[in-house]
């Protein structure tokens, strides 16, 4: 990869050196021209090396992983904006106040896995709606975040 970077940096440093000394005519033209052909091929040279072989040539000392932590990071970024969101949408929905808590995968999609609701206190809505509220949220969060959703 060293050799690679510094093959660019060099190609790169000669053709803004022959830039400066090509005539300004037709012929500085095709030199300018032909720079930025070499610049071309030097850049995807690794690409046709792995049409050619079929496979990507990495040194032996590179290794890719993953970043537990930083997909751990995205995840709780994702849950605490989505605990926001549906205690906002509860709350305008249902007149109700609640805590909520999502839990998401750490895989790369962070789907939703699990939805706790805990109603802190609930109003009256209309006459006997009051008294299914707990399945009338359940069923309308499960229908709109597609996630197992339990409501105490």
């Amino acid at each position: 990869m060293k050799t690679y970077i510094l093959a660019i940096a060099g190609v790169i440093l000669l053709s803004a050196v022959v830039t400066m000394i090509a005539p300004s005519g037709k012929m500085g033209k095709f030199v300018k021209g032909t720079m930025k052909l070499v610049i071309l091929v030097v850049m995807i040279s690794p690409a046709i090396s792995w049409v050619r072989s079929g496979k990507l040539d990495l040194p032996a000392s590179t290794s890719v992983r993953l970043d537990e932590g930083y997909l751990e990071a995205c995840s709780a970024r994702l849950e605490a904006a989505d605990e926001e969101e549906i205690g906002a949408y509860i709350a305008e929905q249902f007149s109700v106040d609640c805590t909520v808590k999502v839990t998401r995968s750490d895989d790369a999609p962070f789907s939703r896995e699990k939805i706790l609701i805990t109603v802190d206190a609930a109003g009256i809505i209309g006459t006997d709606e009051h008294i299914h509220i707990v399945t009338c949220i359940r069923e309308a969060i499960e229908a709109r975040y597609g996630a197992h959703t339990e409501v105490s």
